[in-house]
Formats: C-alpha cells, structure tokens, sequence
C-alpha cells in the first residue's frame, strides 16, 4: 500500500471525507457512503473504479487504531515542516525586501552625495580627509577621557584639603566616553555599513 504520491504523504482522511481524528464509526460510515457512490456495479466510470480503490485502500489502513495513530503522527509531522517551510519562506521574502529598500536608500543617497562631475581623485580625497577628521576627534575626545583620571591621579600627592572632588574629574570622563562610544560607532561602524 502506498503512503504517498509524488513525494506528499497521501492523506486517507480526505480520500473519505474526513477530518484528521476521525473515529472508527466514522470511518466505518464514510467507508460505506463512499463505496456505495464508487462502487463498480452501480457506477461503471473509469476515474469511479479507481476512486473505489482508493476508498478501499483507505478504508482498510485507517481502521487499524494503531497503524492510524502513527499515520497522525506522520501527517502531522508533514503538516508542521510545510507550515515551517511557509515561515521561513515569509521570512526570507521579507528579508530580501528589506534588502532592495536597503540598496534603493544608499542608491539615492550616494546620487545626493556624490557629484558626476567630480573626478575619482576628488572623492578619494575628500574622503580620506573625512577619515582624518573622525580619527582626530576621536583622539581628542579619548584625551578628553584620560586627562582627568591623569588629573586625579596627580592630584592625590597634594594634602585633602586641596584636593578637589571626585566628581569634578569623573564628569568630563563621563562625557568623553559618551563622545567617544557614540563618534566610534557613527564613524566606524554605522558609516561602514552604508558605505
């Protein structure tokens, strides 16, 4: 007997009229209906004798409680890996729109920024100027996150009473390394993404 056809699990249920979970007086009712429509002495059609077949096949599978509970099982089986296989389709579909929208955006933003009349040189030029720039202030604001700890340091040699207090160096460190974190991320990894 065979359980698929053209590479899908047949499903018996439906060659019955039936709902997956059906009783056995189920079954046995729309075996009965069944065979009577199909049967050949009252319907000599071609496609009705094999449709007979099928209902017998059918029939003669499913009222085995136990071999229809493993066919269940697979039936569900195959039901979750199609609805799996919808899932991840769905998301690769939505995964490549994001990417088209993605490339349209740097696109039209490379149209806006870039000249046609500018020679390659001038690009690279004012690019690796760019780069300078973000590198330098990078610089600064990681001096702007040193030197006060260097300030503090130096400052514990004098007596407490000149001292100033803790806070007064921990802000300025505090703001660099916000200026730090955020120029390192917009130059150095959101800007290298949309390049």
């Amino acid at each position: 007997m065979c359980l698929h056809t053209k590479g899908k699990l047949k499903n018996y249920f439906h060659i019955l009229g039936l709902d997956v979970g059906a009783s056995d007086v189920e079954i046995r009712s729309a075996y009965r209906a069944k065979a009577k429509q199909y049967h050949p002495d009252v319907n000599s059609d071609d496609a009705a004798r094999h449709q007979f077949i099928e209902v017998q096949q059918a029939y003669s599978f499913l009222i085995n409680p136990a071999q229809r509970r493993n066919y269940e099982v697979l039936l569900s089986e195959e039901k979750l890996s199609r609805s799996e296989l919808d899932r991840r389709e769905q998301i690769y579909k939505l995964w490549v729109e994001h990417q088209l929208r993605k490339a349209r955006t740097r696109g039209a933003m490379e149209s806006v920024h870039s000249d046609d009349y500018t020679s390659p040189f001038t690009r690279k030029l004012w690019k690796g100027i760019n780069l300078f720039y973000n590198i330098a202030f990078l610089f600064v604001f990681a001096f702007i996150v040193i030197m006060p700890m260097v300030s503090y340091v130096n400052q514990l040699e004098k007596p407490p009473s000149q001292q100033n207090p803790f806070g007064y160096f921990l802000i300025p460190t505090i703001v660099g390394c916000v200026f730090t974190t955020f120029g390192y991320y917009y130059w150095f990894i959101l800007k290298t993404d949309h390049d």
